[in-house]
This record gives C-alpha cells, structure tokens and sequence, in this order.
C-alpha cells in the first residue's frame, strides 16, 4: 500500500482573515494496472441434442483472472461478436454461457468472449 501526506491550508475572505491547516494522508490500496486474463486461450464445448424449446440451459464456462484486487479485480463478462451470437447468452459475473435458441444438428458456433473490469479506471481482455 503506498500513502501521500497532503498538508491542506483553507482560508476565507473575512476580516481578519481566517485560515486552518491539517494533514490529509491518502493511501492507494491497488491501481488498476492489470488487465483481466482468460485461463485458456480457447475454449471448445460439444453441445448435447436438447428437445426444441429447451433454453437458458448451462452450456459451459469461460474464466478469467485478474491480480488486481478489490473492485479493480471485479470481472464483468460479455458475448463480443461470433457466428452464433444471439443463440447464447452469457452470466456478465460468472462466465456462464447458456442457450438461447434451438441448434442445429452437425453446426460450429463460434464466439468471442471478453473480460472487462468495471472500476473508474477500467482494463479489459479477450
């Protein structure tokens, strides 16, 4: 953890004028300096045949890290582009990927997935 001490002097425009002095010591617990990493580079899933209609069911899991800690570590995940986009839907906190639509017997679906972090100084990855 790294702290600044500030010494802050406020004064008004009165008569005599009035003034005060105290320290303000500021510590920074983490900087937003890491951008979040999938554990894998790529990921493949086979999807078993479901009955028509059967949706928002659990397909598999994306991971990623982030050695930052606090709410600079807080990893948001979302569906970017890919042939298939619509047809899944993805937990924005877990990395859950589930179903949205019926598929297609003998089809490739393919999906880019990021990894952002949230915070006021925000860092993503893909």
């Amino acid at each position: 953890m790294r702290s600044v001490c500030l010494q802050v002097t406020v004064s008004d425009n009165g008569t005599p004028p009035l003034s005060s002095t105290t320290r303000v010591v500021v510590s920074v617990s983490d900087e937003n300096d890491n951008a979040p990493a999938f554990t894998e580079r790529s990921y493949r899933a086979r999807i078993p045949e479901m009955p028509p209609g059967t949706y928002d069911v659990p397909l598999f899991r994306v991971l990623a890290h982030d050695p930052d800690v606090g709410a600079n570590a807080d990893i948001d995940y979302s569906i970017k582009t890919g042939r298939g986009n619509g047809r899944f839907k993805i937990h924005p906190k877990t990395g859950v990927i589930t179903s949205q639509k019926d598929f297609e017997a003998d089809t490739q679906y393919d999906l880019t997935v990021g990894a952002a972090v949230t915070s006021a100084y925000s860092s993503s990855g893909q």
